[in-house]
């Protein structure tokens, strides 16, 4: 029929997709919060870094070895650093966020406390997984930047100092594929 009309139909959209929508387009829209720039999340960053070593300094045991390069002050304040960066990324963004991938950085996070804290972790460096999941995951310059080089400083601990090459080697290998698969399950999500 000449000069008829198409009528679309309208498929109902459910409220969750409907917000996630809006959601979505308010998130494009508003810059950044003040607190997530790059400058102030580096200062986060580095203060939280700084009253770690403060809090480890209260340790007799720390105090020490601080200035032992294997030693726990200089283990464990540079991770601090990406682990800030990281969390506050993860923060900025949450709700870009599934439960998937919450989820996993929950997991990681949790294996590489319970490997300081506890036995039952065994085999895996909490570090290495730890970096590697950040470096493979994060979008963020300071993240990237300073989990390569707390990871060539970790690596070099374990390999010369240590002789570790199980531990740091299967932290690697199971943070970068945990950060594969979470950003593989987000692309099939969109």
């Amino acid at each position: 029929m000449a000069g008829s009309t198409k009528l679309k139909r309208v498929v109902p959209r459910s409220s969750n997709q409907h917000m996630d929508q809006e959601i979505a387009a308010n998130a494009r829209k508003e810059p950044p919060l003040p607190i997530f720039q790059p400058r102030l999340v580096l200062l986060y960053s580095l203060t939280g870094a700084a009253l770690v070593g403060l809090w480890l300094l209260s340790h007799e045991h720390v105090r020490a070895s601080v200035l032992d390069p294997g030693g726990t002050f200089q283990y464990f304040v540079p991770l601090m650093v990406p682990c800030f960066a990281f969390i506050i990324e993860r923060v900025q963004h949450v709700r870009k966020g599934n439960f998937f991938q919450h989820g996993v950085d929950l997991l990681v996070f949790g294996l590489a406390v319970g490997r300081v804290l506890g036995k039952e972790v065994m085999h895996i460096s909490g570090h290495t997984l730890l970096l590697s999941y950040m470096l493979v995951s994060s979008k963020s310059k300071i993240v990237l930047i300073s989990s390569i080089l707390v990871l060539a400083q970790t690596l070099f601990l374990k390999y010369y100092l240590w002789g570790d090459f199980v531990t740091s080697n299967l932290g690697m290998i199971v943070g970068c594929t945990l950060a594969l698969i979470v950003k593989w399950v987000q692309s099939r999500s969109q």
